[in-house]
């Protein structure tokens, strides 16, 4: 949202009347960001309480969506992938291609426009499902996925 204000008009107020102005502008855009961050928060959770654990093809599980409303702002994919040794290794080799159309997914994306207006880092957490060790994280920012 963006607010023009004609300074030529506000000549007739003092500093003080201008200054309280944009004080409270600040906190109602602040007020309609949080609210939009809470609502992405509760919709990451309905989604995973509906739909997780859901399987994505015969390696993959995504084992939760989550909002982390804590100033880090990282909107979270969290998958386990079985894979046996051999595939494992190969999964690696390719991580760097995993990414790129991992990207090019989420830049097309019309299901993460929300997420993708209210500019939050969105990432995918690759975990190993035998010992839960991370096998790959994505993490891409605003200006990576616009």
């Amino acid at each position: 949202m963006v607010i023009h204000i004609n300074l030529h008009k506000l000549s007739g107020f003092s500093a003080s009347v201008v200054s309280c102005l944009f004080v409270v502008l600040s906190f109602v855009f602040q007020s309609c960001q949080e609210k939009r961050l809470d609502r992405i928060e509760r919709e990451a959770r309905e989604y995973t309480i509906r739909n997780c654990p859901k399987q994505i093809d015969p390696f993959t599980t995504l084992d939760s969506l989550v909002f982390h409303n804590d100033g880090s702002l990282n909107y979270s994919y969290y998958y386990h992938v079985a894979l046996n040794a051999e595939q494992l290794q190969t999964f690696k080799t390719k991580i760097s291609d995993i990414e790129e159309s991992t990207l090019h997914a989420l830049r097309a994306s019309i299901d993460l426009r929300p997420v993708k207006e209210a500019g939050l880092n969105i990432e995918y957490i690759y975990l190993n499902a035998d010992n839960g060790q991370q096998i790959a994280k994505f993490h891409f920012t605003k200006d990576q996925y616009q």
